[in-house]
């Protein structure tokens, strides 16, 4: 079991590190950064007030809010299949409980505020760790890498090969040893050191 954080913290350590650093390139502030990702749906006919802290393009705003939207979903998929784990203390009691898998369909995690709301559900102080990865096979984690970085292959500019590790071991824990990173690294850039080549596809 991982060190549980502040939802807050999640963005940062959890979810993707490259759409999670795109996003904070939109603002100085991480607070804002965290809004972002539960903006309200965007008119995009109208989208030039989407930003409170400065002036930016409509484009702008248009990926801004589908990035913020996709690390959104993707936080949901995780707590929604036991990958994330959430606690938090329920309103209606006042007691810190674990939040189940099955609740988070009717839950959305607020990231800036560190709570989870619903429409007969409402949490504060949400802390959150990554689940175990029982009984996974080295194969299992190995494939599970490989499409991973190939993913960031395919995303753009290419990162050196120790952050993508220490991205890669965010992502997976610390069962991915170094033997089976590099094994997944050269399946899927094709080479063993250095930053990875930009993908043509």
């Amino acid at each position: 079991m991982s060190k549980s954080v502040s939802l807050r913290d999640v963005p940062g350590k959890f979810l993707d590190q490259r759409k999670w650093r795109a996003l904070r390139k939109f603002t100085s502030q991480e607070l804002i950064a965290l809004t972002y990702i539960n903006a309200p749906y965007l008119d995009e006919d109208n989208s030039g007030n989407f930003f409170w802290d400065r002036l930016r393009s409509g484009e702008d705003a248009i990926r801004c809010y589908h990035t913020g939207r996709s690390l959104l979903q993707q936080c949901r998929q995780f707590l929604n299949a036991g990958r994330l784990v959430a606690s938090g203390v329920d309103r209606s009691s006042g007691a810190r409980r674990t939040i189940s898998a099955s609740e988070w369909v009717n839950l959305w995690p607020m990231f800036a505020t560190n709570t989870a709301t619903g429409p007969d559900q409402v949490f504060d102080d949400i802390k959150v760790f990554q689940a175990e990865r029982r009984n996974t096979s080295q194969e299992t984690l190995s494939s599970e890498c490989v499409a991973w970085l190939k993913e960031q292959r395919t995303a753009g500019p290419g990162e050196k090969k120790t952050t993508l590790y220490e991205y890669a071991r965010r992502r997976f824990g610390n069962s991915l040893t170094h033997a089976i990173f590099d094994a997944a690294y050269l399946a899927a850039f094709a080479r063993r050191r250095g930053r990875p080549k930009k993908s043509s596809i």
